[in-house]
C-alpha cells in the first residue's frame, strides 16, 4: 500500500521505506516530511538534543561549562548553515514544513558531524592530557574488481544513534528538476545523500569520519559537498574534481566507486589537504584511519581502543575484500564479521567490523545499478537485504530484486550478548541509570562469560557509583580474560585508577611506573601514566568520563 502526497510517493518494503521524491529541492523536502512527518520526529529530536545529551556526561546541567558548550553550539550552528548550498538550504525549508518543526532545528540536526568536528578540535587544542571529547566513529567501507567489469562495494555506517537511525531506515529516490538523479539510504526525515548514495550514472559514494586537528566552521558542511558529487559527477575523476573545488570542515574519507569505466578511490581530506587512493590489485578499503602520511600525522586518538579498532577493521576488511570469489552474499558476510585477528576469534564487543554503532548497511553492485539494503536494526550488518534495480526505480518501476542474506552468523551466545551490550549502550543514552547498566551489564557477562570488553565497562561504572571493591574485582576478571596485549595495557589504567579510589597508592603507583616506563606502550597510555604518576585519580575524574561502549573503554 502506497502513500502519496504531491508527486512523491512512499510504501514499506519488509521494514524500510520506500520513497520517491520528484521535483524543485523545496518541493521534494516537503513530500519527504509530510510522508514521514510521524515517523521522523523522535529521530531528529534524538540528534538535535545529542551534543546535549553527550555534554550532560561530562559536565553538570546548569554549569558555567554547559553555557559556554551550548553558546559554542549555536555560534558553529549559524557559521556553518551560511555555508550550505542554496538547493541543500531550500530542501531543509521543504522538509522542516512538512514535518511541522522550525527550520533552525532541523539545520543543526544537518551539520551535526560538522559540529563535531570542529569542537573536537578545538577540544584538542586546549586539552592538557587523556583523549579529547566526542571520540570514534566505526564506519568500515570494501570495493572488490570481478570479473568481466564490475565492482562490488559494501558499506557499513556507524554512528550515535541505534534505536532511532534504524528505527525507519529509508531508501530515498531522488528525481530533481534539475541536476541527476540520485538515490540515498539513511533514515526518515533526513536528506541523507551526504552519508550513502547511488546516482543514476552508477556512481556510488559513502562517507566516514575521521577527528583531525585541522578542522575549520568556515569549511563547506560535508553533506552539502556529497550532494554536489552524487548531482553532478559521472565518474570517479569527475567527483574528485568537485571535492577539489571545496574546504571540508574537518577530517573525512570519501569512498567513491563506478562510473564508466568502473573505478574506485578514496578520497581522504580534511579542511587543509585532499588525498586521493586508488583502486589497486582490484581491492580498496577504509575506515576512520588516514593512511595519507600528513593526514595521519594531523589526526585526533580519540582513545587507545578505537584506534586499535579502526586500524583491525581496515586490516580485516582488506584481507576478505581480496577473495578472488567476490559476490554481493560475501560482500555482505564481510559487513557482518565478528572476527578480532588481535583475539584470534569472533567476539561479542571486540575489534571487529560488525558492530553495536552499526546503523545501516549497504552492499552495491555496479555498475549494474544493483544493490542491497539491510532491513535489520543495529547492528545492520547482520542482515538480510532487500536488493532494488536503480534504472528500474529512476524509470517509475518497482523493483524489489532478490534478497541476499549475511555470512554465517557467529554462535549465538555472541549475538546473544551483544544484543544485550546493545541494550546497555540506549540505557546510557537514553535514562542514564547506571545500577540498570550495571544489571545489563551482567547479563552480558553471563551470556559470553569468554568476554574481556563487559567486565572492563562493569569496573568503571561500578567506580562510577562508588562501588570500589566491585570495580577492583570487575577489572582483576577482566585481565583475566584479556588476550590482547594492547588492550591489556588500558585495562591495567583503569586499574591503578581503582586502586587510587581505594587509596592503594602505593600500589597504583607501580602500575603507572611501569606503563609510563615502557618504550613499547602507546603514547596516550604512556601520557595517562604518567598524569596517574602526578596526581592520584580522584572521584572528580569519574564525573568527567563518557562511556564509549563501543569500543570498551572511556572519554576524559
Amino acid at each position: 500500500m502506497s502513500e502519496r502526497y504531491g508527486k512523491g510517493s512512499a510504501e514499506r518494503v519488509g521494514s524500510l521505506w520506500v520513497l520517491h521524491l520528484k521535483g524543485t529541492s523545496f518541493e521534494r523536502g516537503l513530500q519527504h516530511g509530510t510522508l514521514m512527518r510521524y515517523r521522523a520526529r523522535d529521530t531528529i529530536n534524538f540528534y538535535r538534543t545529542l551534543p546535549y545529551t553527550l555534554a550532560l556526561r561530562l559536565v553538570p546541567a546548569g554549569s558555567f561549562k554547559m553555557t559556554a558548550m551550548k553558546k559554542l553550539k549555536n555560534t558553529l550552528v549559524r557559521r556553518l548553515v551560511k555555508n550550505r548550498d542554496p538547493d541543500g538550504l531550500e530542501e531543509i525549508r521543504g522538509l522542516a514544513v512538512g514535518l511541522g518543526l522550525k527550520t533552525e532545528d532541523l539545520a543543526e540536526v544537518l551539520v551535526l558531524s560538522d559540529i563535531i568536528q570542529v569542537a573536537g578540535a578545538m577540544a584538542e587544542r586546549r586539552r592538557k592530557g587523556g583523549p579529547p571529547v566526542l571520540p570514534g566513529y566505526g564506519c568500515t567501507s570494501a570495493v572488490r574488481k570481478t570479473p568481466p567489469d564490475s565492482l562490488i562495494f559494501g558499506r557499513n555506517f556507524d554512528f550515535w544513534g541505534a534505536g532511532y537511525w534504524d528505527a525507519n531506515p529509508v531508501v530515498i529516490f531522488h528525481h530533481p528538476d534539475k541536476g541527476k538523479a540520485f538515490c540515498s539510504i539513511g533514515t526518515a526525515g533526513l536528506p541523507t545523500g551526504g552519508v550513502t548514495s547511488v546516482n543514476e550514472d552508477g556512481l556510488a559514494v559513502a562517507l566516514h569520519q575521521h577527528s583531525s586537528r585541522d578542522s575549520s566552521s568556515r569549511g563547506t558542511p560535508i553533506i552539502d559537498i556529497v550532494h554536489k558529487i552524487i548531482r553532478s559527477a559521472s565518474t570517479v575523476e569527475e567527483a574528485l574534481q568537485v571535492a577539489g573545488d571545496h574546504r571540508a570542515t574537518g577530517g573525512w574519507s570519501l569512498v567513491i566507486a563506478g562510473g564508466s569505466p568502473p573505478q574506485a578511490a578514496v578520497l581522504e581530506m580534511s579542511s587543509a589537504r585532499q588525498r586521493a587512493r586508488w583502486l589497486e590489485d582490484s581491492s580498496l578499503t577504509a575506515s576512520n584511519c588516514f593512511l595519507d602520511e600528513e593526514l595521519h600525522a594531523r589526526e585526533i586518538q580519540a582513545n587507545l581502543s578505537s584506534t586499535i579498532s579502526d586500524h583491525l577493521r581496515f586490516r580485516r576488511a582488506s584481507e576478505l575484500a581480496a577473495s578472488p570469489r567476490m559476490m554481493p552474499a560475501r560482500m555482505a558476510g564481510l559487513l557482518g564479521d565478528h572476527y578480532d585477528i588481535l583475539a584470534g576469534r569472533q567476539r561479542s564487543a571486540g575489534f571487529s567490523i560488525s558492530r553495536i554503532t552499526t546503523l545501516s548497511s549497504v552492499v552495491f553492485c555496479l555498475p549494474d545499478k544493483r544493490f542491497w539494503v539491510s532491513e535489520a536494526g543495529a547492528p545492520s550488518s547482520k542482515g538480510g537485504y532487500v536488493g532494488f534495480d536503480l534504472d528500474k526505480e529512476l524509470g517509475g518501476k518497482r523493483s524489489t530484486t532478490e534478497r541476499i542474506e549475511g555470512g554465517k552468523p557467529p554462535a549465538l551466545k555472541i549475538t546473544a550478548a551483544q544484543d544485550r551490550y546493545l541494550d546497555a549502550y540506549k540505557e546510557y543514552f537514553g535514562s542514564g541509570d547506571l545500577n540498570r547498566i550495571l544489571m545489563i551489564l551482567g547479563e552480558c557477562a553471563s551470556l559470553d562469560p569468554s568476554e574481556s570488553t563487559f567486565p572492563l565497562i562493569e569496573g568503571i561504572v561500578r567506580g562510577m557509583v562508588g562501588n570500589y571493591r566491585g570495580a577492583l574485582s570487575s577489572v582483576n576478571r577482566s585481565l583475566e580474560l584479556e588476550n590482547v596485549a594492547l588492550k591489556k595495557t588500558v585495562t591495567m589504567l583503569w586499574k591503578a585508577r581503582v586502586l587510587d579510589l581505594f587509596d592503594r597508592r602505593e600500589q597504583s603507583l607501580k602500575i603507572y611506573e611501569e606503563l609510563s616506563g615502557n618504550p613499547d606502550n602507546p603514547h596516550i597510555i604512556v601520557e595517562s601514566a604518567g598524569s596517574g604518576l602526578r596526581k592520584p585519580f580522584n572521584e572528580k575524574d569519574l564525573s568527567g568520563l563518557m562511556l564509549d561502549f563501543t569500543n570498551g573503554e572511556a572519554i576524559e
